[in-house]
């Protein structure tokens, strides 16, 4: 697995978090916040009043310490400073989790926005990337995840030029398609145009995962960049810095 994997495929790893013993406490998160926001949306229908709360799955990177100490892992930090360099924030986290009657996640890719009001720039793989870390076991049937090997480069007979949620990749693509199974623990970094969708729930013992967001620090992020922007708090003064709602603090 090296640097030569990712120009190739797009995505980098599964590589090991050097501590894994504060997996469980965060998937106890997670779940937590599951529940919270299942809370919201009842009483949202129940009262019929909008429900304005933010999403409790959303940016918890830095306010939780068991989130916190996985993205301050030693190994994934030395991966991610080892496959696009420092100078990097993450503006976005989110977490996911599948067990019986979750439905299937689309085709999609991570690249919301370019930088400010600029037009997206697909290929541009100087920029915008994704991290994903498998809380629990993700296996092949408990919604496996799986992307489009090489879809952060051009591909001819594909034209790219098309929503970020599509149903189903041309024929052209389809024998890239591939797997990616991961043990709890492990965790990926791909370039966030690299097309990946997760299937829906069919056997096994619920699976949680969570993802950041990560690009490069002076990158400015549009209100309309997504559901719930978290804006652009960044720092030039660090080498690595985390977005949180109130602030931000280094990564050393």
């Amino acid at each position: 697995m090296s640097n030569e994997q990712l120009q190739r495929d797009g995505l980098a790893g599964p590589y090991e978090l050097a501590d894994t013993s504060g997996l469980d406490a965060a998937c106890e998160v997670v779940l937590e916040l599951k529940a919270l926001l299942r809370q919201q949306r009842r009483v949202a229908s129940i009262t019929g009043i909008e429900n304005t709360a933010p999403n409790p799955l959303i940016d918890r990177h830095m306010d939780v310490e068991a989130i916190r100490n996985i993205f301050f892992d030693d190994n994934l930090q030395a991966a991610l400073s080892d496959h696009f360099g420092d100078g990097l924030f993450v503006w976005r986290t989110n977490f996911f989790v599948k067990s019986d009657g979750a439905g299937q996640n689309k085709w999609h890719h991570d690249r919301h926005f370019e930088n400010g009001n600029e037009p997206i720039d697909l290929f541009d793989t100087g920029n915008h990337f994704s991290i994903l870390v498998a809380l629990t076991d993700v296996g092949m049937n408990s919604g496996r995840i799986e992307y489009v090997k090489g879809s952060h480069s051009s591909i001819d007979g594909w034209d790219r030029d098309i929503p970020r949620h599509i149903l189903d990749v041309p024929e052209v693509v389809r024998d890239r398609v591939t797997p990616l199974p991961l043990k709890q623990g492990q965790f990926v970094l791909f370039h966030s145009t690299l097309l990946h969708r997760s299937l829906a729930f069919g056997a096994g013992e619920r699976r949680v995962s969570m993802a950041a967001r990560v690009a490069r620090v002076g990158t400015q992020i549009p209100e309309y960049g997504a559901e719930n922007p978290a804006g652009g708090a960044q720092s030039e003064a660090e080498p690595f810095v985390y977005y949180r709602r109130s602030g931000i603090l280094p990564l050393n």
